[in-house]
């Protein structure tokens, strides 16, 4: 009966493995209230760069409260591949005005996660992104 179950697995993981593999972090993604649009692109060789097309009126207000005074245009998400639908690096929080460690990991064919720490990973924000294009 193990046996069966740990094949099972096996071949139920190996079925999933290639459409994680599939999925391509290239493109338009929108936050969650639809309120952002990104545009993802290889940059820095194998490095994947989120720069901020559009943003809503209250989106480009909440930047300049930080600091950040041309909110279009930002680049708010710089990661690299670490394998298996995971990607590592930083995400800009431009309400904060802070760089934070950030991973990404799909959840789906068109939706991914993003998590972003600041404090040494005592305070962590996560988000569901959706692609558009």
């Amino acid at each position: 009966m193990l046996m069966r179950f740990t094949l099972a697995a096996a071949a139920l993981a190996l079925a999933v493995a290639p459409a994680v593999a599939q999925a391509n972090i290239e493109g338009h993604w929108t936050n969650p209230k639809h309120t952002t649009l990104v545009h993802v692109t290889r940059c820095d060789g194998n490095a994947y760069c989120a720069i901020v097309l559009k943003a809503s009126a209250k989106a480009q207000a909440n930047a300049r409260k930080g600091g950040t005074e041309h909110f279009i245009g930002t680049e708010i998400l710089h990661v690299s591949d670490a394998g298996n639908g995971l990607y590592k690096g930083k995400a800009f929080d431009p309400e904060s005005n802070l760089h934070i460690p950030a991973t990404v990991r799909f959840v789906a064919g068109n939706t991914i996660e993003i998590q972003g720490c600041a404090l040494f990973g005592l305070i962590c924000k996560t988000q569901r992104w959706t692609k558009v294009d």
